[in-house]
Formats: structure tokens, sequence, C-alpha cells
């Protein structure tokens, strides 16, 4: 019996050193920590310009080396928690409150490329990305001063720790030819998930979806931050909104039209992104300082240089008690420069958040802006108010069908008319009515009168029908039209034989008929002539 004891006793003792050994092998050193992930690290360093020494030394210091409950049971190697925009799995853990949610992933590179991703969106790391993709140190002084961690120390722990291991090695990884062009064609399948790719005044743009950042734009058009910055005139504090519109070049200097008469809510800076005009010439223009905002009603110039003085909005002045500003505060302002150190030394300070992304409780009063639903309207109905598409309205506020509610929110952008940009360029000739259009918005976008519009079409009244298809070729009032007179009698049939490259509206100008009594009076459909075709003028 005292043997049998002795016997469990000893098995017992053998079976805690097996499982001590076993819990030791487990526990992974930083060495093969960095064996085994750095490759993550190096291929979210060619597709983020995130340096691959950063990823790794913060990858470690926050799974202690991947040993920690959350790398090892949920794979989140950088402790990134939950918060309102995660919608995969979930693990439980004690941090700054008990028992917080943070996030599960299936694999280890799906939390990788979620580190990448809440950098990218975070508006305040924004500059970061302009930083050389090998400069650790600025990266690491960048990260906390965009207030990434409470520790005060934390720049140098990561530089110290990057040193020990060499792990500015990978940084100078260089990329094959096949990855570059893997990362090319990424990127072009990024752009097609990005807004919308549109032009006003001849300048590009997008128009962003939800969860988009300057910092994405700008990886994937191969721009710089400060540039996107500098092209939308925004400050350092800037948070895209979904139906922003942002301009990847420079604007120009003069708009489209001559003058905009200025509505309640708007602004300097939003006129200036609603006609592509540079801000800076808008003031100009307008004999105005930087600042100062015209009444509504007024008049803007935007094309000619304004003479007279334009009424403006009464500054709201805030009294604040005088506090001391240290050397380091009165660095800190919203200009944009193009070194990007500069930057990231001029931003204030922020205090950690605890890896909470970016967002705004209130949207804009900008380019684009939210129409609450009332009782009885429809998307048609909305579309046609505020002169865009319906299929717009879906695109932006991810409208499956024409269902909405009442006290539904959604997004319009008068720079969006459209969802539809790859549509040809507004050319002279026919035009078939879609959704949401009116005679007034054709004629806009041909740039035609409404009342020349109505003309070429025969209409006494503003009404059209979905389908229809107008005339759009502008009438010059240099212009003479040469009337053919045919000596037939009127009881006689007479037939025009197409020519190439002839159409309806100059077979109809030629014989001086109307293009509605030719439809008419023609049995087949003349929507598309062929040389050859015979069209009935009698």
């Amino acid at each position: 019996m005292i043997k049998k004891s002795l016997l469990g006793f000893f098995s017992l003792v053998q079976l805690f050193v097996y499982a001590q050994n076993d819990a030791t092998k487990a526990q992974m050193t930083a060495e093969q920590y960095i064996e085994k992930y750095s490759p993550l690290a190096v291929e979210e360093m060619f597709r983020s310009r995130i340096p691959a020494s950063i990823t790794i030394a913060q990858g470690i210091l926050e799974s202690g080396n991947g040993n920690s409950r959350l790398a090892t049971e949920a794979k989140n190697h950088f402790g990134i928690k939950c918060k309102n925009t995660w919608k995969g799995d979930t693990i439980s853990e004690d941090d700054d409150a008990p028992q917080e949610c943070f996030r599960k992933y299936d694999a280890v590179i799906d939390s990788y490329r979620d580190h990448s991703e809440f950098l990218l969106k975070g508006q305040r790391y924004a500059f970061l990305f302009d930083l050389k993709s090998n400069d650790y140190k600025a990266w690491a002084y960048g990260l906390k001063k965009a207030g990434y961690a409470t520790n005060p120390q934390y720049p140098e722990l990561l530089i110290a720790f990057i040193e020990r291991h060499n792990l500015q090695r990978f940084d100078e990884t260089k990329i094959s030819n096949e990855e570059s062009k893997d990362l090319h064609e990424a990127k072009i399948d990024n752009i097609k998930n990005y807004g919308k790719e549109i032009s006003v005044n001849e300048v590009p743009a997008i128009v962003t979806k939800p969860h988009q950042s300057l910092a994405e734009i700008a990886l994937n058009y191969d721009l710089k931050v400060y540039q996107l910055y500098k092209y939308n005139n925004f400050g350092k504090n800037e948070i895209l909104q979904a139906g922003d519109t942002v301009y990847l070049k420079n604007k120009k200097n003069k708009a489209q039209q001559d003058f905009y008469v200025v509505g309640i809510s708007d602004n300097m800076h939003s006129i200036s992104q609603r006609f592509a005009i540079k801000l800076g010439r808008l003031y100009e223009r307008n004999n105005i300082k930087e600042g100062q905002e015209p009444r509504s009603g007024e008049t803007l110039f935007l094309n000619l240089n304004r003479k007279t003085r334009l009424k403006l909005r009464e500054a709201v002045l805030m009294l604040e008690s005088v506090k001391e500003i240290s050397i380091d505060k009165a660095l800190e302002n919203d200009s944009v420069y193009e070194n990007p150190e500069k930057n990231i030394a001029t931003m204030p300070a922020i205090e950690n958040t605890s890896n909470k992304l970016d967002t705004a409780e209130e949207k804009k009063s900008e380019l684009s802006f939210f129409y609450t639903i009332q009782a009885g309207e429809t998307l048609y109905g909305i579309a046609k108010k505020y002169n865009v598409r319906v299929d717009a309205l879906q695109y932006l506020n991810n409208i499956q069908e024409n269902t909405i509610q009442v006290g539904q929110r959604i997004i319009i952008n008068p720079n969006l008319p459209s969802a539809d940009t790859k549509e040809p360029q507004p050319q002279p000739g026919n035009h078939v009515v879609r959704q949401g259009e009116t005679l007034f918005s054709i004629a806009k976008i041909y740039n035609i009168s409404l009342s020349e519009l109505k003309a070429l079409n025969d209409k006494v009244s503003d009404e059209i029908q979905l389908g229809e298809n107008l005339i759009v070729v502008p009438i010059k009032e240099t212009e003479t039209i040469e009337i053919i007179e045919v000596q037939t009698p009127a009881s006689e049939s007479f037939y025009h034989v197409v020519e190439k490259g002839e159409t309806l509206f100059a077979i109809a100008r030629k014989y001086n008929v109307n293009i509605a009594t030719l439809r008419r009076i023609n049995e087949s459909s003349l929507s598309e002539l062929k040389s050859g075709d015979k069209v009935r003028i009698r």
C-alpha cells in the first residue's frame, strides 16, 4: 500500500516536472519571436510604409514575446481593443478596466494587418506616414507624440529594443520585382474600393467612403500626406467623413462659373472645395482677409476680382483666462509643412486614449452634408431637390434598395451627382433622362440655358419622363441654319438617305423639321442611324 502510494507520488512529481518543462518549452524568446514573425512585419512595411523594426518591437512589447494570453488564445499581438467598429470574434481580459473587450483573430497575420490599419486610419498618426520607412527613431517619437502609449519613456524603450536586437536590419529589406508588381495590383484593388473618383473643375478627386483616412489615400495614390492637406486646405485636426471630397491635385485659380451666392451653411473653405478653386485665390478675388467669412446672401466672385466690399459675418470672440505657455506649447500650430518631422513637432501632444480610433460626433457643414428623411419623402424626391441622382444617394449611404425610413440621416454631396463615374463626359447630341434628373440639371451638364433646351425639344413645360431622349446640342446665336426647300408635292413622300456620321438632329436641321415629327412618321426606331438608312422626311 505504501509502495503504491510512493509510486503514485513519484508519478505526480514526474508529471509536474514534465509539465514545467513543457511550459518552459512553450515560452517563446525574443529571438524566436523575431525569427518567426519578422516576415509579417516586412510584408506590412512594404504595404503600409510602417518600419518593420517598429512593428516587431511593438509586437514583442505588447505580447510579451508572443506569450501573453491575448497572443496565444486570440492571436492578438498588439493589444487592440474591440471598439464599436469591430464585428469579429472577441476575448475578455483585464486592462484599464476589468474584463475589457479585445479583438480575436483567426491568424497572426490578421493581427499584424489590423495593427497597420489601426495606424493608417488614426487621424493623429497621419503625418507619420510621410516619414521614411527606415527612420525608426522618428517613428518611435512620433508614436509617443500622437498618444500611442502612456509611458513617457516609450520611444526610448522602442529604440533601445530595436538596436539591442538589430531590428533596423529589416527596414533595409529590398522588395523584389514580383512583390512590387503584387503591391501595385493591390493598390489598384484598394482604389477600386475607395470612394468614387470624380473630376471637379478638371481637378481629380475622390468622394470618401466611411472609415477612410488621408494616410490611406496618400498611400494608394503614391502621394504624401502633407500634399493632400495642402491641396484641400485642411488643418492638422481634419477628420474625414463619409462623403467628403478630397482633391488629389492642386485646385485651380478660377472656377467654371463666375459667381456664387453664399448660403447659410457655406464658408470660404466649403465653397473652395465645392468649385475646386484655391482658397487663397478666393480670398484675394473677393478682397477679404484669411479667416473672414461673407454673410449669407452675398455674391462671391469666382473668376473676376471684386471691386466692392463684401458684407462679412460678425466674428465671435472667445475670452479665455491667460495661462502660461510653455516653449513646447508655443510651437504648436495648425499649419501643414512639407517636412514631416516639423509637422509632428508642431502637433499638440495627445494623451493616450487606449487605442481609441478617431471619430467625429457631428458632421462638418462642408461640401457633403447630412439630410434627415421627413414623412412622405422618397429617394427620388430628395435626389431631384438637390440635383443629384438616386444612385449617388444609394452609393454614399450604402442603400441597397429604395427603402428609407422617417428620421434616417443620409449623406448628400453636390459634387457627386452620379455614382456612375465611368460614364462618358457630356457630349453634344442626345441625352437619355435618368432618375433624379430635371431639365435644369441637364441644361447645366451641357452648359446650355433652360430655354434653349426646351426650344430644342419643343417643350412648353419643364416636365420630362424617365428614359426620354432629349436633344442637347447648344444653339449658337451667330450660327445660321441653311434651310433647303424640297420641291415636292405635299402629298408625296420624301426620304433622306443617311450618310456616314449623320445624326437625326443634323437631318432635322437640314430639312427644317421637328425631330418629334420625324420620329412619329418613321415607324422604325431612329435611335441608332446607320449609313444607307432611309429616313422619311414627309
